[in-house]
Order: C-alpha cells, then sequence, then structure tokens
C-alpha cells in the first residue's frame, strides 16, 4: 500500500510567464490542491518570480521549508536547484518540479509529463528520489562565479540553438521540441561553424578538439526530449558525455543533429561518448555558445565536477 507523501512546509516558487502565462493559472490549482491535501493554509506560501535569477534568491532563503516547489519551465527548476545548493546539505529541502515550461527536460527525467504540472494527484503519492546535480566553477571577464546544473551542460552549436530558442519563442510562440527544431535549422544555416575546444576528462591528457557539440548530461535529454545521452542515469554519480568532432560538413551534421531526437545519432562515426566525474573545458572567447539547463553562461574556462546525490526530489511513485 502506498503511503501518503508527507510534504511538510512547502514554499511553491511560480514563473508566472511560463507557458505564456499559463503557470499563473496552474499555481491557483495548486493552492487549491495543498489546501484540500494539507488541511491547514498556513502550511505552504505561494512567490512569484519577477526577474532573472529571483527563485534563486527565494530558494536560497528557505531553510525554514520542507519543501520547494518549482513550477515553471527547466529555466525555473534551474534557478530553484541553485538556490537550493546554497543551503547547507543538513538543512536543504526537497525539490519538487511541477512542469509547465516549454521543454520540461528534468521532468521528463523524473518520470513525468506534461500534465503533471496541472493534475497534481501524484504529489499524495510521491516518492523522494537522491539526484545528482553538476557544478560549474567558471572564470570569465567578469571574474569567477559558481552555478549548477540538474539536466545539462553544453558548449559549441547545441548550446546555440538554446540560446537562441529565447528571442525564437517571443517572435514565434512556439513550444517544445518544435522551437528547438526551428532553433536548430537557423544555427545549422548561416549560424553553422566547429568550434575549438580544448578539454580534459578527469586527470587525464588534453584533447584538442574541432568540434560542433559537446553535452554533459546527467539526465538523458537535452532540447525539450532530444535523446542526446540516452543511457544517462541521474543518480549514478557520472556524467553521460557526448560530443561531435571532426571536420563535419554541414551536411552530414544536420542529418546527425536530427536523429538525435530518437537516440539514433550515436551510430555515426564522428560521434564520441563516455563518462566521468569532472571534465573541464576550455573556451576560445567569451562569445562562445554556453548553456547550463538552458540559460546562458559567459566563460573563458570551466571546472565541472559532478556532486552525487545532491538533491532529494520528488517524482512519480512509479518512475524508475
Amino acid at each position: 500500500m502506498n503511503t501518503r507523501t508527507n510534504l511538510g512546509k512547502t514554499l511553491i516558487i511560480v514563473n508566472p510567464t511560463a507557458q505564456s502565462g499559463a503557470a499563473a493559472t496552474a499555481a491557483q490549482q495548486v493552492q487549491r490542491f495543498l489546501s484540500m491535501y494539507m488541511h491547514d493554509d498556513s502550511a505552504f506560501e505561494v512567490v512569484h518570480t519577477t526577474h532573472p535569477r529571483h527563485a534563486t534568491q527565494i530558494a536560497s532563503q528557505a531553510t525554514d521549508y520542507n519543501t520547494v516547489l518549482a513550477l515553471g519551465g527547466d529555466g525555473l527548476v534551474h534557478e530553484t536547484a541553485c538556490g537550493l545548493m546554497a543551503i547547507g546539505s543538513e538543512a536543504r529541502p526537497c525539490l519538487g518540479v511541477l512542469p509547465v515550461g516549454s521543454g520540461n527536460d528534468y521532468a521528463r527525467t523524473l518520470g513525468m509529463d506534461q500534465t503533471m504540472g496541472a493534475d497534481l494527484s501524484w504529489l499524495s503519492h510521491a516518492r523522494k528520489r537522491a539526484m545528482d546535480v553538476g557544478r560549474i566553477d567558471y572564470v570569465g571577464e567578469a571574474g569567477r562565479g559558481t552555478d549548477y546544473f540538474v539536466q545539462t551542460f553544453s558548449c559549441g552549436l547545441d548550446a546555440a540553438i538554446a540560446i537562441g530558442t529565447y528571442e525564437l519563442r517571443k517572435s514565434t510562440g512556439l513550444s517544445g521540441d518544435t522551437l528547438y527544431l526551428a532553433s536548430g535549422l537557423n544555427v545549422f544555416g548561416i549560424g553553422y561553424r566547429r568550434f575549438p575546444l580544448r578539454v580534459k576528462f578527469e586527470d587525464e591528457a588534453w584533447h584538442e578538439l574541432e568540434s560542433i557539440i559537446m553535452a554533459i548530461q546527467i539526465g538523458p535529454t537535452y532540447g525539450s526530449g532530444f535523446r542526446i545521452c540516452p543511457d544517462a542515469d541521474p543518480s549514478d554519480g557520472l556524467f553521460d558525455i557526448c560530443y561531435a568532432h571532426g571536420k563535419i560538413p554541414r551536411a552530414i551534421a544536420l542529418p546527425v543533429f536530427l536523429r538525435a531526437k530518437n537516440g539514433h545519432h550515436l551510430s555515426s562515426r564522428y560521434v564520441h561518448g563516455r563518462r566521468a566525474q569532472s571534465v573541464r573545458p576550455l573556451f576560445d572567447g567569451e562569445d562562445y555558445p554556453l548553456q547550463a539547463d538552458g540559460e546562458q553562461i559567459r566563460a573563458r574556462s570551466a571546472t565541472i565536477t559532478m556532486v552525487p546525490s545532491a538533491l532529494t526530489v520528488l517524482a512519480p511513485a512509479m518512475s524508475r
């Protein structure tokens, strides 16, 4: 028999602009659900974000809460997780994800689908999973910084595609894999290029790559379901890494990219995969496209390390 999940004192962080305002409506549904589920309106609080990185600030101060629910897309999940990582492990609240975004890759990794942002019945019997987190210590023109990611860090064309979705979403209203594909076709058009990259895996020698993509994954997908590392396990303490290297003409690179939707890109002789606990990439200039969970980062170099089982995350009871 499944036992009811005890959420404890709960904070709900809402991005009211997610999915063209759908998250704001979903927030009202969450409040009604929690009011009935907890029988105590004082046991939860709802806070709306108003500017970039606001969720990180809110979550970093959530030391009096047992659970923090992120209601929005991958960007909000990213910001919320970064804030929670600023809290010591002993006091760190549990993270819950209510997917109302265009990509929802982290929710997909947790075994969720889009309906679970509105149908909250799964929360009643959610299970708690210990999930890995990636740490990024980077150096850029503005100095040194630290960020985290829960799903993906990438550099090169795939990062340019993720970054390109920002304006494309505003101008076209596209979402999900259609948005990612449209941005991809733009980048593989006049924006196509290869990116020189020096990278060190673990304590190995430096590799000199002529790369188009480099994805460092905790979960299997990015870009709204592209199965870039199909076998990635978000709780095994290892990054799954996929990179495409060599003098790859656009006529070959584009089909390889499109085949990644179903994980079939791995059969290409240009595509390589491996696992590691740490990766150190050096980039050719500050304009090198970099992204973590879809959020842009500006850096010349980075040290990316695995933080095993850093977050306790709510997942549907039937997920693996």
